[in-house]
């Protein structure tokens, strides 16, 4: 954090985005609004560093006000945003709700050299992949980042897009196709991938999109993944949308995947190589699980909670539906890659954009619920996470203090205990006993 602290505003935003892409030029252009609930305090939004605002402005009863974008450096931006900070100069006022009118256009700068993170956003002759990484829509900072949308993009006509909302309809006019789409609930991003019709594997029947060279191939992976959801959805209840899971496989290499309201984007795609078959069943697995798991602030450590579940009913429903011992192997490689990592500090002590964060949420994360199902009882720990899982579905924002309270009321405070003695261990390895 740089100078003084800012306090995070309860509100939800609705986003109503107009999109020119032109993947030949690697530009971008988008209008639209952004409604945000009124608020006492100042607005912070993130916008990728070669996106230049050409426009914004209040839009009330009677007519525009013009607005002043102010870029700002009241608070460090994490490195994953590869972005700038910006607010705009909103006078008070009794209405509800604000709306902005904003114009912008530009191209998506990668990431410096020096901050060692991968290019998860860019627009290329070949391939789009656009999420908040990339900071290509005016992410919101200091507010609750989940959001409804409704996004209509315009593209070549022999472009096929995918993105984490509702498709609405498709509309072509002379060498240009508008694709539209919807997202009534709250979710936590915009994001959009697309590339020439003649590289994409368009079967209707698979699980799997993408360029034809990565995404055909993993059509030997659709059953598994079809069949390890049914039995997530038997353990963790219903999510609140009856939109089937999608994965759009990039061609980056890397970056990992990354799941948005059914839909899972993938870098590089999955192996399908026979020996790999169970970390990758668990992989895809993991990126499901974040349809009841996704909750969580990624600005607090609390993002270590939809990490570590992710992980734990990943790695759980990997070994019933393989019934070959993988929960064992699993714990064991976590211990030895927990104490390859060296001292990582307390998963308490980190956020998401941190380096140790990977290990502590995900490695930690993962032992820290394994050790409570085991002293606990597997069954009774179990049967907690799935109801826990309904209050996810339910909620805007989980903590981990809500569940924290939840497991202590279902499972008594030796639970408690040991999940807070894990989160605030700071060493190499695990407590001790």
């Amino acid at each position: 954090m740089l100078g003084c602290h800012y306090t995070m505003v309860s509100m939800s935003n609705e986003y109503s985005l107009y999109c020119n892409i032109n993947p030949i030029k690697g530009q971008l252009k988008v209008s639209g609004t952004i409604t945000i609930p009124a608020t006492e305090e100042s607005a912070y939004f993130i916008l990728n560093r070669g996106l230049r605002w050409t426009k914004t402005a209040r839009l009330t009863a009677s007519g525009y006000q013009k607005l002043n974008a102010l870029e700002t450096d009241i608070v460090e931006v994490p490195r994953f945003y590869n972005g700038d900070l910006w607010t705009f100069d909103i006078q008070k006022s009794g209405q509800d709700e604000f709306v902005l009118e904003i114009e912008y256009s530009g191209q998506i700068h990668p990431p410096t050299k020096d901050s060692e993170m991968p290019a998860m956003g860019y627009i290329k002759r070949d391939f789009v992949e656009l999420a908040c990484y990339s900071a290509w829509y005016p992410v919101p900072f200091n507010m609750e980042t989940n959001m409804s949308f409704e996004l209509a993009l315009e593209s070549p006509d022999d472009w096929t897009w995918e993105a984490n909302g509702k498709l609405q309809k498709v509309e072509d006019s002379e060498n240009s196709a508008v694709w539209r789409w919807k997202q009534a609930r709250p979710v936590n991003d915009i994001v959009v991938v697309g590339l020439p019709k003649r590289d994409a594997h368009l079967d209707q029947d698979s699980l799997f999109w993408g360029p034809r060279n990565l995404a055909g191939s993993h059509k030997i992976l659709d059953t598994s993944a079809r069949e390890m959801k049914e039995l997530l959805e038997e353990w963790l209840g219903p999510i609140d949308t009856q939109e089937p899971v999608r994965f759009a496989i990039t061609p980056r290499k890397l970056g990992g995947a990354y799941a948005r309201s059914g839909l899972i984007v993938v870098g590089g795609g999955y192996s399908t190589d026979v020996s790999l078959r169970k970390p990758v069943l668990q992989a895809m697995c993991h990126e499901i699980c974040h349809d009841w798991f996704c909750k969580a602030s990624v600005k607090t450590y609390d993002n270590w909670l939809d990490e570590a579940l992710a992980e734990y009913c990943s790695i759980m429903v990997t070994d019933d539906y393989l019934n070959e011992g993988y929960l064992e192997s699993r714990v064991e490689k976590t211990l030895q890659g927990l104490e390859k990592q060296g001292r990582i500090p307390s998963i308490k002590s980190l956020t998401r954009d941190q380096e140790e964060a990977y290990a502590a949420y995900y490695f930690r994360g993962f032992l820290l619920l394994h050790e409570i199902s085991e002293k606990i009882g597997r069954t009774e720990f179990r049967n907690m996470v799935g109801e826990f899982a309904q209050i996810c579905v339910k909620n805007r924002i989980v903590t981990t203090d809500i569940f924290l309270e939840f497991m202590e009321q279902k499972l008594g405070t030796k639970a408690r205990e040991i999940a807070n003695d894990w989160l605030s261990f700071d060493g190499i390895g695990t407590p001790a006993e």
